[in-house]
Parts: structure tokens; C-alpha cells; sequence
């Protein structure tokens, strides 16, 4: 029998989907909004939200209390969707075919994301049991609290707490070898050569760093007087004829945090003159999807600019 749906709460989330993703599946910081409340959620010894199998136990007031159970997980890169089967209410055991289907949906057109949470159920009896001793209307009610508080986490996360972050990947295969493309991007002038911007920009060399007996330069760029960009060199790692990594950390004017002030360059040896460019960025995980589309357009690109520049020379 063709299984039914009911939805009990949807929610669109002005945040990138990655940012979601991050908050509920990457980071302790979730447990906040239960802290002096009056729901409760215990994960059972050894589960997590991301391992098929895991349990948790729910706690509401009049001493409510309930079991789930993780039956199944479907992630790419527009949806996850975590299912899970309601064992147990006040101490009795549940035999019905009925489970909660919890979604964060990557909404592309302007990088937002919706919140779905919905019952799954194969026939309207398993529904009669559920209620008699939760009604569905409470269910929104509750789900309705809880998200109110989790949009607080976006705006409220203090600076003292381990803020997650969300990460951008981008990557290019470049038809050149692996270290004359490294020696490329090292060099921040090809970027402002790629982007026309020679003239504009000023990069300037700092204090040198030795890395493995080599010799490398901190930098920054001055783009006008009150925009200057510092970027320390934080590790290079090379593995001999197969791949080189350089990581930065990038911060502002005055030497503050930059947005995105994790920044990794990585080459891999495909071939002689082949190679594969992965870019990796971090940004705050609380910021809104208007900045995160315009940080990931610009980043991409000015990765394709210079892709095309270096093919070209």
C-alpha cells in the first residue's frame, strides 16, 4: 500500500542551505535552544544525527516522553531528509507503520532554504493511535516553538561560543602542470592581472616565512585607503608528484578577522601538464543568503578568470 503524508510544519529560512545543514548535523550549537526549556532532547549513548540506527528520547511537559528511532538518511547536495520511527510514548511500545520525516530543501533560485517536517504514515488508524496520546495540532505547536528559538541561534550565538562555519568549495582541472599552477596562484599579482584590476590594486610583500627550507612572503593587498587586506601564511604542505597545499588566513585592515578569513589552495598531479585545483573558503555559518550567493559568485569567479589566464600563457 502506497504510504500517505501529512504535514505538520514548513519554514522557509532566509540562510544558505549549507549554513542549515551545519547548524542541525555539524555543531554543538543546537543544544542551546533546550537549555531551560521545557522540551528535552537526549541522544542515547554512542548515536549522533547523522548515523542510521541512532536513538533519541524526547521530554515535553505533564511528563511527556517519547522514543525515535533513525530508519533512514538521503543527502545530496539540494536535500536532506532524515526519517525517523516513533517507538515508544509514556513507556508503551509502538507498532504502527508511521514515521517522521524531517527535510532541509536547498531552495536555488535565491539560495535560501526551506524547513519541512512531515508524518509519513500507511493508513489513517496509525494515525488514530499516535493521537490518543499526541494530537497533531500540539505537534505543529511545539514544532513551532522550537523553530522560533533555532532562528534565534542565526542572530543570537554569542562571539565566545564555538561558532560553526560553512564551507565553499570550488574546482577547476587546469591544463597545466600541478607546480606551475601552484606557482601561479601563489603569486597574487596573475590574480589581479586576471581580474584587470594590476592598476588598481597594490600588493605589497611582507615578512618572509620559511616553510619546509623555503622561502615564502606574507602579503597584502591595498585596494584604496580604507580597504587593505593582510594574508598570513599559515602552512605548505607538498607531497612530491602528487600534490601542493597552501592555507591562509586573511584578515582586514586593522588585522581583524576577514569574513572569510580561511582560505586553502590545493593542486593535485593529474598528468604532466594536467592538474585539479580544489578552492576551499570558510564563512560564518549565521550569514544570510544574499552575501553567501554574492561571496560564492565572486569567488568562483575569479578561480575561472584565472583558470583561463594561466591556459592561456
Amino acid at each position: 500500500m502506497k504510504r500517505k503524508t501529512k504535514q505538520v510544519f514548513i519554514r522557509n529560512l532566509s540562510y544558505p542551505f549549507e549554513s542549515v545543514n551545519v547548524l542541525f548535523f555539524g555543531s554543538e550549537l543546537i543544544k542551546k535552544i533546550f537549555e531551560n526549556s521545557e522540551y528535552k532532547i537526549k541522544l542515547f549513548i554512542g548515536s549522533d544525527w547523522s548515523i542510521k540506527n541512532s536513538g533519541f528520547s524526547f521530554f515535553g511537559p505533564n511528563d511527556f516522553n517519547s522514543v525515535f528511532e533513525l530508519k533512514n538518511i538521503i543527502k545530496n547536495d539540494f536535500i536532506r531528509q532524515n526519517f525517523y520511527k516513533i517507538t515508544q510514548i509514556n513507556g508503551d511500545q509502538l507498532n504502527i507503520e508511521l514515521d517522521f520525516e524531517f527535510s532541509i530543501i536547498n531552495n536555488t533560485y535565491d539560495n535560501t532554504c526551506v524547513i519541512d517536517f512531515r508524518i509519513n504514515y500507511k493508513s489513517e488508524e496509525d494515525i488514530d493511535i499516535l493521537e490518543k496520546y499526541i494530537k497533531i495540532s500540539y505537534l505543529k505547536e511545539i514544532l513551532k516553538k522550537i523553530f522560533s528559538k533555532i532562528e534565534t541561534l542565526f542572530t543570537a550565538a554569542s562571539k565566545e561560543e564555538k561558532i560553526p562555519k560553512t564551507i565553499i568549495n570550488h574546482s577547476f582541472i587546469i591544463k597545466k602542470n600541478y607546480k606551475d599552477a601552484f606557482n601561479f596562484f601563489y603569486n597574487w599579482n596573475n590574480l589581479a592581472k586576471t581580474l584587470k584590476t594590476e592598476k588598481i590594486w597594490k600588493i605589497i610583500n611582507e615578512e618572509s616565512v620559511i616553510k619546509d627550507k623555503q622561502e615564502f612572503k606574507n602579503f597584502s593587498i591595498l585596494i584604496n585607503e580604507d580597504i587593505k587586506i593582510y594574508y598570513r601564511i599559515v602552512s605548505i604542505k607538498e607531497i612530491k608528484d602528487e600534490k601542493i597545499e597552501i592555507v591562509y588566513d586573511k584578515s582586514g585592515k586593522n588585522y581583524t578577522p576577514a569574513l572569510n578569513n580561511y582560505i586553502k589552495f590545493t593542486f593535485y598531479k593529474i598528468d604532466k601538464d594536467l592538474s585539479l585545483y580544489l578552492y576551499e573558503t570558510h564563512l560564518p555559518f549565521n550569514i544570510i543568503s544574499s552575501i553567501y550567493q554574492t561571496v560564492s559568485y565572486y569567488l568562483f569567479y575569479c578561480n575561472y578568470q584565472s583558470r583561463k589566464y594561466i591556459e592561456g600563457i
